[in-house]
């Protein structure tokens, strides 16, 4: 059994590694526009840290419940441990631009995929209605990530940088 604990673990971990990354990608991008798009990325995905770390605890757990606990806890870690559902941001940010656009597009899909499984979780309608507006974001910044692998390959193609 994972607690909504466990989870929103995971999801700070998640926010946290996309905000280093848009911060590392926007101090190396010499493009004024592209630079401030990723920093207000990066402004959103603290944004959305702080609010989780703003929900609710969950109910208090029985004894069984809490050994269950307990042992998802560790399954948890053996999972992320084998194949990490979160990559540390040295690992997002490695290698060059276009390639550092590309994972995080990529990522910021795996992220609405988890946390439409989160919103599952959640039963209080204002936490479900963050849930989904941060959902909601999280694909507006894949389609701007989208639009910056366009531009940064037509930039290319011109030869320029960024």
């Amino acid at each position: 059994m994972f607690t909504l604990e466990d989870i929103r673990n995971i999801a700070l971990q998640i926010e946290k590694n996309g905000e280093d990354t848009y911060r590392r990608a926007a101090r190396s991008c010499p493009d004024e526009d592209t630079a401030r798009l990723l920093t207000a990325l990066a402004d959103d995905e603290k944004r959305h840290r702080q609010w989780l770390v703003a929900l609710p605890a969950g109910r208090p757990l029985s004894a069984e419940e809490r050994e269950m606990e307990k042992m998802g806890r560790e399954l948890l870690r053996e999972m992320m441990a084998s194949n990490p559902f979160v990559p540390d941001s040295d690992e997002l940010a490695a290698g060059d631009f276009m390639d550092v656009l590309r994972r995080s597009r990529d990522f910021e899909e795996d992220t609405i995929v988890f946390y439409r499984f989160l919103l599952a979780l959640l039963d209080d309608p204002e936490a479900v209605a963050g849930m989904e507006a941060i959902i909601a974001e999280e694909g507006r910044h894949q389609r701007q990530l989208e639009t910056l692998l366009r531009q940064h390959h037509d930039n290319i193609a011109a030869g320029q940088s960024c």
